[in-house]
């Protein structure tokens, strides 16, 4: 079986998971008990995170073997993307439950949280593309 396709299968099936951990949570939301639904959004933001990993390390590879920086954008845009629902949904979650929050609109604890969790993946996966296209380079290693 050709390298590529079986690539491609594995980016397909590990996106499955943080899809079905989001439609867990939000049919839990509102209808369960509030630790339930605390459990599922939760379960969707470690999906997300595992999913970063494998698509991470994907990325390392291609870089590594092909010097192309397709799945790094890959890995950028399913975190903005990811994230950015996982916000909604906690919004959505303190929303319903009634919930104390600092912030007095109905938004602002989502994008919060959405931003949080959107900077520091952007920042680990800069660092990892930026140390693969370091170690991809020979002139770092020249002794003077």
């Amino acid at each position: 079986m050709n390298k590529k396709v079986v690539i491609r299968f594995l980016v397909i099936l590990t996106l499955i998971y943080p899809a079905y951990m989001l439609f867990r949570a939000d049919e839990i939301l509102g209808v369960s008990a509030i630790q339930e639904t605390e459990k599922a959004i939760l379960n969707y933001q470690v999906s997300i995170w595992i999913n970063w990993v494998v698509l991470a390390s994907f990325a390392v590879y291609f870089k590594w073997t092909e010097k192309r920086n397709t799945f790094f954008n890959f890995t950028y845009g399913f975190i903005i993307v990811t994230f950015i629902l996982y916000g909604f949904l906690y919004q959505s979650y303190v929303t319903a439950y009634d919930l104390p929050s600092s912030f007095s609109d109905n938004y602002t604890l989502g994008v919060l949280m959405a931003v949080q969790n959107i900077v520091v993946s952007g920042i680990l996966t800069g660092i990892l593309q930026g140390a693969v296209w370091w170690f991809t380079r020979r002139w770092h290693r020249r002794y003077t």
